[in-house]
């Protein structure tokens, strides 16, 4: 498997057991095998120092994202920030910029495990995004969330994509046709489409049961199998 990001979103679609949390734990991997390799902003990483630089310049949020259960949101965004590599002073300041730019000032100072669902992912988002990376991954990330906050999420993600990639890994067309400008479908660990939300919409005809134009095109893409694969 080939694969380049740009800045914009791009959404990874696929059916359960596709390899989509795989890709994107394979990127967070350093290529060990000579057939794997990464460049990041035109460079090759192909060593420890140049793969602490990658990972320095990427902001990942897995499905099953955990935290400190004795930390507040502001301790756990500082303590990744600390992470990625900021130092002194730069890390309470770093780390109040993302939790505001993820409207968590006021629950800065609040246990992490005393927070809602919705305002738990909040904190996972300001950890991805505390070290202003040039790349963010993200998996699954509006799952368990309700429409509000799902809203407020992809306003969120589409207003950060403008000067950076955002890879969103998603079970969920309406994600993908609010926010997305790219659309990548795998399957069994293979590429089978990659363009734009209303190129894949095309490939699809609507009949009862399906959702939306670009679940259709999905649908059509994947194959007669996908049904049997459970939701999308």
């Amino acid at each position: 498997m080939s694969i380049a990001f740009d800045s914009g979103v791009t959404a990874i679609l696929g059916p359960n057991g596709a390899g989509k949390t795989t890709l994107l734990e394979a990127l967070l991997t350093p290529p060990r095998a000579g057939n794997a390799t990464i460049r990041f902003v035109g460079a090759r990483v192909d060593d420890s120092d140049s793969f602490r630089a990658f990972l320095a310049g990427v902001g990942y949020m897995p499905q099953d994202w955990t935290y400190f259960s004795g930390f507040t949101a502001r301790e756990s965004v500082e303590y990744a920030a600390w992470l990625k590599g900021a130092r002194g002073s730069s890390v309470r300041s770093v780390a109040s910029a993302a939790l505001d730019s993820v409207d968590l000032t006021a629950f800065a100072h609040v246990k992490v495990r005393r927070l809602s669902g919705g305002l738990k992912q909040r904190v996972g988002l300001a950890e991805a995004f505390v070290n202003d990376p040039r790349a963010v991954l993200l998996d699954e990330p509006t799952v368990g969330l309700d429409p509000a906050q799902r809203a407020s999420y992809r306003r969120f993600l589409r207003g950060h994509a403008t000067d950076r990639a955002v890879v969103i890994s998603t079970h969920l067309t309406d994600d993908v046709e609010a926010i997305a400008d790219r659309v990548v479908v795998i399957a069994a660990g293979r590429i089978i489409f990659d363009g734009a939300p209303a190129e894949l919409a095309a490939h699809g005809t609507r009949t009862e049961g399906t959702a939306s134009a670009l679940e259709a095109g999905y649908l059509s893409v994947v194959g007669a199998n996908a049904p049997a694969q459970g939701r999308l």
